[in-house]
């Protein structure tokens, strides 16, 4: 396997093309200030000031570049990063100008800077990612591949897997690209950007069906994509204090589960701006998740005033109603909620459960029906459907919806296969009833569901 220090050494001619380029540049690019956004303008003046106090200050100036990075003018930050390599080989302004270079998807270029920066930096693991996605995206196909094989241990590994994959898809390696992007989901499951790429290859693989539920899962997770701690963007990040910033890192932080951080940051970009709507919407669900039901309560408040309440803020705080058992209230939200979109599946959802507890099963499974009908790709909902047959003694119609999910790949799986092995049983299909429960069993077993097998081998003991 060919290490860094190789692809470096492979790049050599085109560092000296850098380095000459650096000792070209003597003067930073115009800085039109006056050009910027108002609010950055503040911002970028000073750091030009500090660097015009001191023109020869590699320091001053990689902070202007970064000031100028972190407010997304790239192209003027490019050459500001350039103006810093020429004055000291530090690894900040080799990385960062490659991350630029990147934005403005001048690949090539980007890979040059990436190259030296992981031979300044060799145990940096976003470094070496980002130069594999410059080498991939620039065309050299066969050097990110083996960029990306040598990380596919440590931190980046769902990262590293998915460009392998990716790579060796490229390289027409089908079967071992999908094994690759494989284990990129097993390691994180909702990187969507994988399950795109795994669908790709089932379909040129002629497995539609899989495909197809592959491309399910990449629209329904979106953008959400692996992190790696990188210390260099954090402080890049951190140069902007106006709310936007804030609530990306918020979002960051509460797909990754840290709920205090991203509390944290919306509230910040709060302090910014008291009528950034989104950061009141999500700051419900997550004062609900610490039942700081107080607090949920006054962002719900807060967003009266400014107009239409969204409604994913009406459902936010119909679960924060619900689960302190005021049913009646949150039914009422999660009716407002659907009075701004009568297709909110949530809402229908969770009017489901609030029916089911007081046993109303009509209208419990109508709930989930319509809950269905609004978000079909849901397994969780489908389950729901399926218990309320069960509940009703339509056995046949259960294990008819409960059959499709016996091969999801939801983290509840095996309940599903459980509810499925119980419709069967009920519907006197005692051995294939058995048959699915233990394998209900051994997979909650697998996925340390430990309450939930337990719960099942004393089923499957009335059956022997």
């Amino acid at each position: 396997m060919r290490s860094s220090w190789a692809i470096v050494a492979r790049l050599a001619v085109g560092f000296a093309l850098i380095a000459c380029a650096g000792l070209q540049a003597q003067q930073l690019p115009p800085i039109a200030v006056d050009s910027y956004p108002a609010v950055s303008r503040q911002p970028i003046a000073q750091a030009l000031a500090h660097v015009r106090a001191q023109p020869d200050d590699a320091a001053r100036i990689g902070h202007l570049a970064m000031v100028l990075h972190a407010w997304e003018q790239y192209e003027t930050a490019a050459g500001v990063y350039a103006r810093a390599r020429a004055l000291e080989r530090r690894y900040d302004w080799f990385y960062l100008g490659g991350l630029v270079q990147t934005r403005l998807a001048h690949h090539a270029a980007a890979a040059r800077l990436l190259a030296v920066a992981v031979r300044l930096a060799p145990g940096s693991a976003p470094a070496r990612l980002a130069l594999a996605d410059a080498l991939f995206e620039s065309g050299d196909v066969a050097a990110a591949a083996r960029e990306y094989s040598s990380l596919t241990t440590g931190p980046g590994a769902p990262h590293a897997h998915y460009g392998l994959g990716r790579s060796l898809a490229a390289q027409g390696e089908k079967e071992a690209a999908l094994r690759e992007i494989e284990a990129a989901v097993r390691l994180f499951p909702e990187f969507g950007a994988a399950w795109y790429a795994e669908g790709m290859v089932l379909r040129g693989l002629g497995r539609s069906n899989e495909a197809r539920k592959a491309l399910e899962h990449a629209q329904q997770f979106g953008a959400a994509w692996p992190s790696v701690e990188d210390p260099a963007v954090a402080r890049v990040r951190a140069l902007r204090d106006d709310a936007g910033p804030h609530v990306k890192r918020g979002l960051t932080l509460q797909k990754q589960g840290d709920v205090a951080g991203a509390i944290a940051e919306y509230e910040a970009a709060l302090a910014v701006d008291p009528q950034l709507a989104s950061a009141h919407v999500n700051l419900i669900a997550l004062y609900g998740r610490q039942q700081g039901w107080e607090k949920a309560e006054s962002h719900y408040r807060a967003l009266e005033p400014l107009g239409s309440v969204p409604a994913e803020a009406h459902y936010n705080f119909g679960i924060c109603l619900a689960a302190q058992r005021k049913s009646t209230e949150a039914a009422d939200v999660f009716r407002k909620a659907l009075a701004v979109n009568p297709e909110h599946a949530g809402a229908l959802s969770s009017l489901g459960q609030l029916a089911e507890l007081e046993g109303r099963v009509d209208q419990a499974e109508a709930s989930y029906r319509s809950a269905a009908a609004a978000a079909p790709n849901d397994p969780q909902i489908r389950f729901n459907v399926g218990r309320m047959l069960i509940a009703r003694g339509q056995f046949t119609e259960a294990i008819a919806e409960l059959d499709p999910l016996k091969s999801s790949e939801h983290p509840d799986r095996a309940r599903f296969l459980f509810g499925l092995a119980t419709a069967h049983v009920l519907a006197g299909h005692r051995d294939e009833g058995q048959r699915y429960a233990i394998q209900a069993r051994d997979l909650a077993r697998e996925r340390g569901q430990g309450e939930l097998a337990d719960s099942i081998e004393r089923e499957l003991a009335t059956l022997k």
